[in-house]
């Protein structure tokens, strides 16, 4: 549903994934372009399935939608994602590709 209001909208979304040999998703990341002309792109969900964790999957998928979203995307200039401040694998390799933190969020939850 969240796929197709985004391309209703006129939006874009690409996604990159590493498989393994066996043609199974060992990791992946998905890029939300609400308008493929503006300057901004957000990133949605990167995932690393947790038996192929500890490989530079999460680094490699990310690094691959960053040079396809440049080639395909030549006026983008920012891309935000989110990531919780206890994933420091995720955030190790947010930093290590030059995102840089912007602000802080909190979440909150009542059990009813």
């Amino acid at each position: 549903a969240a796929q197709r209001l985004i391309l209703d909208r006129g939006g874009e979304l690409t996604t990159v994934a590493a498989l393994t040999p066996a043609g199974e998703v060992a990791a992946y990341t998905v890029l939300v372009l609400p308008d493929p002309q503006g300057p901004r792109a957000l990133q949605y969900d990167t995932v690393v399935v947790p038996g192929h964790r500890g490989r530079g999957l999460g680094r490699a998928v990310k690094l691959r939608m960053l040079e396809r979203a440049a080639a395909r995307h030549p006026g983008l200039r920012r891309i935000g994602t989110t990531v919780a401040d206890d994933n420091g694998p995720m955030r190790a390799v947010n930093e290590a590709l030059g995102y840089r933190r912007e602000r802080g969020a909190g979440l909150f939850q009542l059990g009813l």
